[in-house]
């Protein structure tokens, strides 16, 4: 009669006949970790990557946000610029003259001609005594003209009547910065920088700050 032999019991489990092949113990795994030569030149090399994009960074974007904020300062300024020609032609009107300091329009009260206390500093220096005075005789011309309220044509060298009741401000003033010296004090009618250099932004079609005017005679 037939016989079967009998054997023990495998490793998973399971039953095999007499003179068959042992099952392996363990199946085999397709997960296998990368030799260490490997996996140490992959870390090396995104090392190097992120070194690259370290360096790229640390050269774009500070002088990027250099120029954003150099450019802001120039608003700033010329923003500073037109308040300071607003406070004298205020001055002007109340006083029949112009004003010979810049402490007469920041400690006037009654009406206040400059807006907030204290100095102005220049947002491109960051100094208090960052502007020049610039005398009437300093303007060689207004080129164009602003349009006074009621649409009359404004003619160069004409103020604008008051600008809180919605006067225009003139065309753009050429500076003759001779006329204008840093040490100048007397009568003035406008402000400018004490900066000298090419600027980023064009003010009245001047592209250095030592031509850069603003005023509403």
């Amino acid at each position: 009669m037939f016989r079967t032999a009998i054997s023990s019991r495998s490793t998973v489990g399971g039953w095999r006949l007499a003179g068959e092949p042992p099952l392996p113990s363990t199946p085999p795994s397709d997960d296998r970790q990368p030799p260490s030569g490997q996996e140490g030149f992959t870390l090396a090399a995104l090392i190097v990557i992120l070194t690259i994009i370290s360096i790229i960074i640390a050269y774009t974007v500070p002088s990027q946000w250099s120029l954003v904020m150099r450019r802001e300062r120039e608003r700033q300024t010329i923003f500073l610029m037109k308040q300071y020609a607003i406070g004298i032609a205020n001055w002007e009107r109340k006083h029949q003259g112009l004003p010979v300091s810049l402490e007469q329009l920041q400690e006037a009260k009654q009406p206040r001609m400059l807006r907030g206390s204290g100095k102005w500093a220049n947002p491109l220096t960051g100094k208090e005594d960052g502007w020049i005075l610039v005398p009437p005789n300093a303007i060689e011309a207004v080129a164009g003209g602003g349009v006074l309220p009621g649409g009359t044509n404004q003619q160069p060298g004409v103020g604008v009547g008051n600008p809180a009741q919605g006067g225009a401000v003139g065309g753009p003033s050429k500076l003759n910065s001779a006329a204008s010296p840093k040490d100048y004090v007397g009568p003035f009618i406008a402000v400018r920088p004490n900066n000298s250099g090419k600027s980023l932004l064009a003010f009245n079609g001047a592209e250095d700050y030592g031509q850069w005017v603003y005023t509403l005679q």
